[in-house]
């Protein structure tokens, strides 16, 4: 008769430690980015009682980066095909432990909020943008911070929800 080592009833709790070692990045607590060096264009208001961190230009730039090349919907007043550089959502707002459950706000330097869902995460992986080809953008040309859906490979994108979740002068991401 087989007997199970006496080791057994404790592969649990080393299954929980291996688990926390390889979980994802954003199940350490830690800041998103670097202490910012110069102004800070972006408020991260994390869930559940997290303090608030900030962050300049070049501590996002640090972070990986995502690329879409896609033509705005006519409506957002950008015309022509442009290649938008920026880090994904759904990467931003897990580092700040947030996901599925959360409540995602974005809101602008005007007051302008849209809650964006999770499933549009999962779905288009939209990015928030701090470049337009290559160059920084300025709060003239909706910068810094936009946030960008790839159109130009969903059609299903074209409707007003996603002109109105095309967010531009962002400047706090708030999970709730």
């Amino acid at each position: 008769m087989f007997r199970a080592p006496a080791a057994l009833p404790h592969a649990g709790a080393a299954l929980i430690f291996l688990m926390a070692l390889c979980g994802p990045q954003w199940a350490h607590a830690g800041p998103v980015c670097k202490a910012p060096e110069s102004r800070r264009v972006l408020q991260l208001h994390p869930a559940q009682g997290r303090a608030p961190q900030a962050c300049d230009l070049k501590g996002l730039e640090q972070l990986p980066a995502r690329e879409i090349t896609t033509t705005l919907p006519a409506a957002l007043g950008l015309a022509g095909e442009h290649r938008w550089r920026g880090i994904s959502l759904r990467q931003l707002v897990e580092r700040l432990g947030g996901g599925e459950h959360s409540q995602i706000l974005l809101t602008a330097l005007n007051d302008y909020a849209i809650e964006i869902p999770w499933h549009d995460l999962e779905r288009y992986d939209p990015i928030l943008a701090y470049s337009r080809d290559g160059e920084r953008m300025g709060i003239r040309d909706k910068g810094p911070l936009i946030l960008i859906y790839p159109f130009g490979t969903h059609p299903q994108l074209q409707g007003q929800d996603y002109i109105n979740r095309t967010i531009w002068q962002v400047h706090a991401v708030t999970l709730r």
